[in-house]
């Protein structure tokens, strides 16, 4: 057995016995979670069969089961253990074998935690009320998510590896463009360079954008020529293990005008000023207000309500954690720790340019490191 097949196994009967606890935490006979991120964090089930619903059953004094469809036994089995795996067929009410499982487990008026953050509860919820009257079903969003926020070396790891290729898909975009290189073309040389450094595929598409479509925050490329004088923005992830380091470079095709060099400097002053007052111990808001302290005086308007924002485990269509985001914005109370990992973003406007700049940092003992490394300086192509 291979040393990442042993540290994953061991990394995952820890995980699964904290999430015990916190049922214990709460007096939770069974858990129900339904969120690919938190099934994956507690089990490692990495696949793209999360489209159908899964349920994950855990009992804190007894066994943890899986409900996914039937045909998903051989994935289900390769990659996890400890869990008790419950195939269903396309035909049948999935909720009342959860029912029939819950009841075996705690009995009829068990005291059941469901994730009601995730949009694959919604098929169960209703029925699973109905099905269990002497249940008192209680709201388990959030159990499992506060216990992936501050992230262990195993996590930190794959972080880093992902940082690594992120680091390569962002060179590789700088060296691929140029006036008249089409979007895609970027586009393709990056998932390329991805894919052949072993990264997975992102929650995220690389966000590849040029010309008048730059203060689109989700759109990615066209079959456009990139023009002279255009911005262009790589904002990207690589993904390992389904972890992620987002990162974000913004430049110039061609020459960048005296007003674009600026702005981008305020940016870069901003973004270390961010970086400077992560550390531990402190707010998020506390973050936001030392980003803001350096484009208030420059005149610089924020483009996005936040300068960070939260990262790790993730499926698509996001590489922000599942639901919800825990952002740096600044009203956020949110505690900083040890071993948090954040994408780091400035993204702002002086009313005719943007500028973009962003990074994946880790939380050290003594502050806040960047793990994605190319130059930040604004570039010219």
């Amino acid at each position: 057995m291979n040393h990442y097949v042993t540290s994953a196994r061991l990394e995952h009967e820890r995980r699964l016995n904290a999430v015990k606890q916190a049922c214990r935490d709460r007096n939770i006979d069974v858990a129900v979670f339904t969120s690919p991120e938190n099934i994956c964090y507690i089990t490692g089930l990495d696949y793209e069969g999360y489209f159908a619903i899964h349920a994950l059953l855990v009992s804190p004094n007894g066994k943890s089961i899986l409900f996914a469809r039937y045909i998903e036994a051989p994935t289900v089995s390769r990659q996890t253990t400890g869990v008790e795996f419950a195939g269903y067929t396309d035909t049948d009410d999935v909720a009342a074998l959860i029912k029939a499982k819950i009841i075996s487990l705690a009995g009829e008026g068990a005291r059941v935690g469901l994730q009601r953050n995730s949009a694959a509860t919604v098929k169960i919820d209703a029925p699973l009320q109905s099905y269990l009257p002497k249940a008192d079903i209680i709201d388990a969003s959030g159990l499992v998510e506060s216990l992936r926020e501050v992230k262990s070396p195993f996590e930190i790891e794959q972080i880093k590896r992902a940082a690594e290729i992120s680091d390569l898909m962002v060179s590789t975009g700088l060296r691929e463009a140029g006036e008249g290189v089409v979007e895609n073309i970027v586009a393709a040389k990056i998932y390329g360079a991805m894919i052949a450094a072993g990264g997975q595929c992102p929650g995220f598409p690389p966000f590849v954008r040029s010309g008048d479509r730059i203060s689109e925050p989700h759109t990615s490329w066209t079959d456009q020529p990139l023009k002279n004088g255009a911005p262009l923005l790589l904002e990207l992830s690589g993904c390992v293990n389904r972890y992620h380091a987002p990162m974000a470079r913004y430049g110039y095709i061609g020459s960048a005008s005296a007003a674009a060099k600026r702005l981008a400097e305020v940016s870069h002053q901003a973004h270390l000023a961010a970086l400077a007052a992560l550390k531990s111990g402190c707010l998020a808001r506390d973050i936001y207000s030392a980003w803001k302290a350096c484009l208030d005086p420059a005149n610089v308007k924020p483009r996005a309500p936040h300068c960070g924002y939260m990262v790790g485990l993730s499926f698509p269509p996001t590489w922000t954690g599942g639901p919800g985001v825990q952002s740096l914005h600044e009203t956020s109370s949110m505690e900083i720790r040890e071993s948090m990992v954040f994408h780091l973003l400035t993204w702002v406007t002086d009313g005719q340019n943007d500028h973009f700049l962003s990074d994946c940092v880790v939380v050290e003992k003594t502050g806040a490191i960047f793990l994605t490394k190319t130059p930040r300086e604004i570039f010219e192509i």
